[in-house]
């Protein structure tokens, strides 16, 4: 089974250098809107989907976002970032996730969610932003295990309340692989980086603080991106959790 499922990911296209040029942005000591703005207008497509996940109901803007200026100052480039990776995975991937019985809208939402409660359980900056990223994308594969699933006609169905920690163990079981060992490699063939590829290996051993926030992350946010109040109470970091 993972042969194919490295297949699939060989064939995934490269993630556009404007979004690595604006990951290794956040890392500066200094950038504003103007710069931001002049990075992404490098790739007009990419703005273009930047744009359309910032208009997404999930924000409830009465106003249409039309210009990326505008974007950039009303989010952040963090945030922005994050749109660019789903605009991205949008055009690029196939997202039909019936296989686990979400759709397009929730599987961003339990993204978001995902990076939102990463983000505040983690004070330091770089930090954060790698933790961040890495919640964000941490079941991006789920795309490439339901086509896999889809084309053998394996049967899968789960409940969309079920928390993502849980439901590795089901994709083990019926799939021969989970979602985090796949986002490994669709997180190395995207050249995401060392530490980013590291967290996403070892956070289920829960002996640092961002592993613990990775953790928490998928712990208490459902599979249609809900927020599972009764999880993560235990963590040394639950006082931390945010209100979503």
């Amino acid at each position: 089974m993972i042969e194919a499922i490295i297949k699939k990911v060989e064939k995934l296209p490269p993630v556009p250098n404007v979004i690595h040029e604006l990951q290794d942005m956040f890392y500066l000591d200094s950038y504003n809107a103007a710069d931001i703005e002049s990075v992404i207008k490098k790739d007009p497509n990419l703005m273009a989907n930047i744009l359309k996940i910032a208009n997404s109901p999930l924000y409830g803007f009465t106003r249409e976002i039309v210009d990326i200026r505008q974007a950039i100052v009303l989010f952040g480039l963090e945030q922005i970032i994050e749109f660019a990776l789903a605009g991205y995975i949008d055009a690029m991937i196939d997202l039909d996730l019936a296989m686990y019985g979400i759709d397009e809208m929730e599987f961003l939402k339990m993204a978001q969610n995902k990076a939102k409660v990463a983000s505040a359980l983690i004070e330091e900056k770089k930090e954060r932003f790698i933790v961040s990223n890495t919640a964000f994308l941490s079941d991006v594969s789920k795309v490439l295990l339901a086509q896999y699933a889809k084309e053998r006609h394996i049967p899968f169905k789960v409940q969309k309340d079920i928390a993502l920690n849980d439901l590795d163990a089901i994709e083990q079981e019926r799939l021969g692989t989970d979602s985090i060992a796949v986002a490994v490699l669709m997180f190395d063939a995207w050249n995401f980086g060392d530490k980013m590829i590291a967290l996403l290996q070892s956070f289920k051993e829960r002996q640092k603080e961002s592993q613990e926030a990775l953790f928490l992350a998928r712990e208490i946010v459902s599979l249609d991106g809900n927020i599972l109040t009764k999880r993560g109470e235990g963590s040394p970091l639950a006082s931390r959790l945010p209100r979503l």
